[in-house]
């Protein structure tokens, strides 16, 4: 039973989507309002939102490792937002925090279309993301297991993930990917209801997934600066496949890096937020993922 599920958006204050679908719950919670559990549209990172930052100090959406929750050592602004935040949604890691599910929603200037990243993995989120499947064919289901997988905003309650919709701009507001995100938002509610009210329709038993093998980062000199781009045959083709000797970098002399390893999928390619992170994109499998009912 799921008693209070959380819509997070901001948690980087640079990605609008979530920021203004949140101010329009907030100011008509009618919308998200379903009569077997409470909602509760939340803005994560007020002062990065201002500022039109992705955060302040550091990360916020990988601020919520438990053992950094506990740290009082951790000073900085988004340790400090990250606790206040914890006292709110958890506390993380009691049985029955005070919010059962998290949806943690937010943009990428990668080309990964409609997409979903889980990592707090559970019986319901994985029903959950079937039957979104279901709803929306176009769905992608990334299952991550990259640098911080246990830090994420929703790793807070017991079911839960992250919508990354895309590409779109920092900064940006596109119309057509707050209408996409909106109407999978309320898809997810109507899944809620009619789990907590057993009325839910047959689900699919299997859905395909993409789960995380690796990071690849960019190459580098000596002194960290990058010496090669992305590949104009790789670049915007997330959720393809790449196969060894396919062309994955291009230096700015002109010479083509290819991929060397086995055949994987190339997802959140040449996102903007993670040059900083030292990572180009990641390598995931395509797999089927069976749905227990």
């Amino acid at each position: 039973m799921v008693d209070k599920l959380a819509i997070t958006g901001g948690t980087h204050g640079n990605e609008l989507t979530g920021v203004y679908l949140v101010k329009k719950w907030l100011s008509s919670p009618s919308l998200v309002k379903r009569n077997s559990f409470t909602t509760l549209p939340m803005l994560m990172n007020e002062k990065a939102i201002d500022e039109v930052r992705r955060y302040i100090d550091c990360d916020l959406n990988r601020a919520f490792n438990l053992n950094d929750l506990l740290d009082e050592s951790l000073t900085s602004y988004e340790a400090k937002l990250a606790k206040k935040i914890n006292s709110i949604l958890g506390p993380k890691g009691v049985p029955k925090p005070k919010v059962d599910f998290i949806v943690d929603l937010h943009t990428t200037t990668a080309n990964m279309g409609l997409s979903i990243v889980v990592s707090n993995e559970s019986k319901l989120t994985w029903q959950a993301i079937s039957y979104l499947c279901k709803k929306e064919p176009r769905l992608k289901v990334y299952r991550w297991q990259g640098d911080e997988e246990d830090a994420f905003v929703d790793s807070i309650a017991t079911h839960g993930f992250a919508i990354e919709v895309g590409a779109v701009p920092q900064g940006v507001l596109r119309g057509d990917i707050f209408l996409e995100t909106e109407t999978l938002i309320y898809h997810l509610l109507d899944f809620v209801e009619a789990h907590n009210t057993n009325t839910l329709e047959s689900l699919p038993t299997e859905i395909e997934i993409y789960t995380h093998q690796s990071l690849v980062d960019y190459p580098r000199q000596k002194d960290g600066d990058i010496m090669a781009m992305v590949h104009p045959d790789r670049q915007d083709r997330d959720f393809a496949p790449i196969e060894d000797g396919e062309p994955l970098f291009l230096t700015f002399e002109g010479k083509i890096i290819p991929y060397e390893g086995e055949n994987l999928h190339t997802l959140f390619i040449n996102e903007a937020a993670y040059y900083e992170k030292g990572f180009a994109m990641c390598l995931a499998r395509k797999e089927t993922k069976r749905i227990e009912s």
